[in-house]
């Protein structure tokens, strides 16, 4: 898996009139060549729109009558503006569940706008704000690795990635949960990867962090890349929108940071959708110390490991490390967590074509093989069966948490063979493709 720093040369894109030169690309009709790329581009965006529409009107209609966690969270929020507590006990669900509101109180002012609208409009329009989102990120990748394909080229890199990444098991549980993962995942996609944003780079990750903790492991993004103003404001936005919610909700907001929140059974699951390392440990009956212990340990080498590897590769392979290591090691990460999933894949296969590459083409096929197929979905799980899985099992039930980690050591593995020889390092004097692609992985 050669070639990680940093992307190779561009494929031919629509806006790169280089690629289309009768001389390079054997056309003798320059101008006919143009045609036929727009016209490929736009079918392929059409069928792709399509398709899209076909896959996202499937999903409204398979998992309409779910959303448990969107009844959850208007549980919550509700409870709030009724004057009670949202982290007390709540309304079952109607499927007859109770389930906890665990999310900072800030949550609840960014989540009121799913509680005021009737339930199947609310549906319907998390559906649509998470395909935007879904939709947005995979945009956003593709623009930042292919910079000369302009809009309609990362338009048509989405159109084909979106309906396959909608069939993927996170991006369904999330949509199937009514689950907010995704909107998310865009806020801190956008903050990391748009070049020069019109806001102040790291306030997304800070209201993300406010709405949901995970998000604020990507100061590391910002940290190991040397853009500290970034991660200053990320977290000062954070704090900010912390104290939004002491000021709007100040008992809950005591609650929920200084005690008395309801995370028994949830922090650490052995249930078989808690694909983190501590779900793994549960599930392997380690007793509460020896957990901790290594779970410590594992924490402390994925940081290392993702010290070296943001750092040295360009940005959009950097995000994705970097949520892979939260994911891994966070006490908790559902199955329906795991929706960056949808741009790494992006990201390998870019890196398999553009390098023609086996390695990377083949960790984009398994990676997207387990995570389409889930392989712990079909082994004993709830009421602590997971406790009596055999070895086959756990190498099986643990599949998110192994492959990550595999394609984690192999990635670390490539960046040691390689060392830090950089586009513009002595040992690689900069050419004009080089210089480009530098820029192309600037934070």
């Amino acid at each position: 898996m050669a070639g990680f720093v940093d992307p190779p040369p561009a494929l031919p894109v629509l806006g790169d009139s280089t690629v289309l030169d009768p001389t390079t690309a054997g056309y003798r009709d320059n101008t006919a060549a143009r045609m036929r790329a727009l016209l490929s581009a736009r079918v392929t965006l059409l069928v792709g729109i399509s398709v899209t529409a076909i896959v996202a009107w499937v999903l409204y209609r398979v998992t309409s009558d779910l959303h448990i966690d969107l009844e959850v969270y208007r549980a919550g929020v509700l409870a709030w503006w009724h004057g009670g507590d949202p982290y007390g006990s709540l309304p079952a669900t109607r499927s007859g569940a109770h389930l906890p509101f665990i999310y900072p109180p800030f949550a609840a002012l960014a989540l009121g706008p799913f509680v005021v609208l009737p339930w199947s409009a609310a549906v319907a329009a998390l559906i649509a704000t998470s395909l935007v989102a879904l939709g947005g990120t995979l945009y956003l990748v593709a623009r930042r690795l292919w910079p000369a394909g302009g809009t309609v080229g990362a338009l048509t890199a989405t159109s084909v990635a979106l309906p396959l990444a909608l069939v993927l098991e996170p991006t369904f549980e999330t949509f199937r949960f009514g689950q907010v993962n995704i909107v998310l995942m865009a806020l801190v996609a956008a903050d990391c990867l748009v070049v020069s944003p019109r806001w102040p780079r790291g306030l997304l990750v800070g209201i993300a962090a406010a709405i949901k903790l995970t998000p604020a492991a990507f100061l590391l993004f910002f940290v190991l890349r040397r853009d500290f103003r970034a991660a200053i404001t990320a977290v000062v936005s954070g704090a900010v929108a912390t104290v939004l919610g002491f000021a709007v909700a100040p008992a809950a907001s005591m609650r929920f940071w200084f005690g008395g929140m309801p995370t028994s059974g949830i922090s650490g699951s052995p249930f078989h959708t808690n694909q983190s390392i501590q779900g793994t440990l549960a599930r392997l009956e380690f007793p509460p110390v020896l957990l901790e212990a290594c779970w410590l340990v594992a924490t402390l080498a994925l940081v290392l490991l993702a010290a070296v590897l943001i750092r040295r590769v360009e940005a959009t392979l950097a995000v994705v490390v970097n949520a892979a290591v939260g994911l891994l090691v966070s006490p908790t990460s559902w199955s329906h967590h795991w929706v960056w999933i949808a741009p790494t894949l992006l990201v390998l296969t870019a890196y398999a074509l553009r390098l023609r590459s086996i390695g990377w083409a083949l960790a984009a096929m398994v990676l997207a093989v387990v995570f389409l197929v889930a392989p712990h979905r079909f082994l004993p799980g709830g009421d602590r069966r997971e406790l009596g899985w055999n070895a086959a099992e756990h190498l099986i039930g643990n599949s998110y948490v192994l492959v990550t980690i595999v394609a984690l050591v192999v990635l670390l593995g490539a960046a040691r063979a390689r060392g830090r020889c950089t586009p513009t390092s002595p040992a690689t004097p900069p050419t004009e493709s080089s210089r480009q692609l530098t820029e192309v992985g600037a934070p």
